[in-house]
């Protein structure tokens, strides 16, 4: 009985420091060099490397400067959402549900150490 309730007390203290270590992530924000920079360099880049590739490529540089933008434009925007994990997007971490799973589990396991303690 004590075993478990001391197991579900440290259960509880665990959540709570990921919650709080979930809460310094969403309140810390990203420095503005750190969204500008990429930005900017995707940006000169993808304007650059047309004249780059034109002598190699000839009538497919335009193909393949589209292709090499859109890769790195793709991945500057998965950088974008990594920077606010919980803000609503299409690709927002499941928080309500994540949150339910536990409250179901924590459930469970309270009402399992009270029915063995009123069984004692």
């Amino acid at each position: 009985d004590s075993i478990r309730l001391a197991r579900l007390e440290s259960t509880m203290v665990d959540i709570s420091n990921c919650q709080g270590g979930m809460e310094r992530i969403a309140n810390t924000p990203l420095p503005y060099p750190y969204v500008a920079f990429p930005r900017l360099f995707i940006t000169l880049f993808c304007l650059i490397v047309p004249i780059g590739l034109v002598e190699t490529l000839g009538w497919f540089t335009p193909l393949a400067s589209t292709v090499v933008g859109f890769m790195l434009l793709a991945i500057e925007k998965i950088g974008t959402d990594l920077q606010s994990p919980f803000r609503a997007s299409e690709h927002e971490i499941q928080m309500t549900a994540l949150c339910e799973n536990i409250e179901r589990n924590l459930d469970s396991m309270l009402r399992g150490a009270q029915e063995e303690s009123k069984a004692s």
